[in-house]
C-alpha cells in the first residue's frame, strides 16, 4: 500500500464551490496516476468569527477592568485571560485540574479558538448573565458591534 496523501480543501463561501472543486478535482487527477484515490467530501463546523472574537475580549477587558474576584483566599483583579478560564469553565460546566510543578493545583481552560459560532455564541450568553449580576457596564459602543451581537451590548 502506497504513502497516504491528504489535503483539506476547504469551501467558505457558496461563490466558491466551483473554484475549489476543481483545485480539488486537479490534485486527485495527479495523485491517481498508477493509485487509487479516496474522495471525501464532508460539512465542517465553522469555527468562531473574528467578531465573535472581537466582542469577547472586549467583553473580558470591560470584566477585568470593573470586578474583583477571590484568588488564593483574596479579593484582587485579574487578566482577561484569567477571567476567560473562569468563564468558559461555566459555560461547560466542567473542571479540568492538574497538579501544579511545585505541588499545587492549575485550573485548565478551554481554548476559545477551537470553538464553534454556536459554542462562543453560548459563551457571550454567559458573559452577559455573569455581567448582569455584578453590575459590568460594557465600554464597547453599539455601533462598533457586528449587527448580531447588537442585542447583547
Amino acid at each position: 500500500m502506497g504513502e497516504v496523501v491528504k489535503r483539506h480543501f476547504y469551501v467558505k463561501s457558496a461563490d466558491r464551490v466551483r473554484e475549489v472543486f476543481r483545485l480539488a478535482y486537479l490534485f486527485a487527477v495527479e495523485l491517481a496516476a498508477g493509485n487509487a484515490v479516496e474522495v471525501i467530501v464532508r460539512t465542517v463546523k465553522s469555527k468562531r468569527t473574528l467578531e465573535q472574537n472581537a466582542k469577547m475580549w472586549a467583553m473580558l477587558t470591560d470584566i477585568a477592568e470593573q470586578k474583583q474576584w477571590i484568588v488564593d483566599g483574596r479579593l484582587q483583579y485579574l487578566e482577561p485571560e484569567e477571567w476567560k478560564d473562569i468563564l468558559t469553565a461555566a459555560l461547560t460546566q466542567e473542571l479540568r485540574v492538574a497538579q501544579g510543578v511545585n505541588g499545587g493545583m492549575v485550573l485548565l481552560g478551554r481554548r476559545t479558538s477551537k470553538m464553534t459560532i454556536s459554542q462562543m455564541q453560548d459563551l457571550i450568553e454567559v458573559m452577559q448573565a455573569f455581567a448582569a449580576e455584578h453590575g459590568i457596564r460594557w465600554t464597547v459602543s453599539p455601533k462598533s458591534v457586528p449587527e448580531q451581537w447588537r442585542a447583547c451590548a
